[in-house]
């Protein structure tokens, strides 16, 4: 099982009426602790399957953050919640906003 991260800016680029993210200096500037929705590629068995996840943000490093795995994919359970995922502002496609 392998897994890649869509790049959610050029996504927002190709569909900029109907696929939004948060502004760039947002996805830039956040906290430890902060919740944010990934979009995954998951491949294993010749299949590939796309899932949107939620990470929790633990660190931050000069390419962006570490962060760890909140809730388990539905299509397969070799990726499971908790493990490290390590990603940049561009494949942040939601934070999470408590009202």
């Amino acid at each position: 099982m392998e897994y890649t991260l869509d790049n959610g800016e050029e996504l927002n680029r190709e569909s900029p009426e109907t696929f939004f993210i948060p502004a760039r200096q947002e996805r830039e500037n956040l906290s430890l602790g902060k919740l944010v929705k990934l979009i995954f590629r998951i491949s294993f068995d010749e299949e590939q399957h796309v899932e949107r996840m939620w990470v929790v943000i633990q660190e931050r490093n000069a390419d962006g953050y570490i962060g760890f795995l909140n809730n388990d994919p539905y299509c397969t359970e070799e990726l499971r919640a908790g493990e490290t995922v390590e990603f940049k502002p561009e494949h942040i496609i939601q934070i999470y906003d408590v009202m």
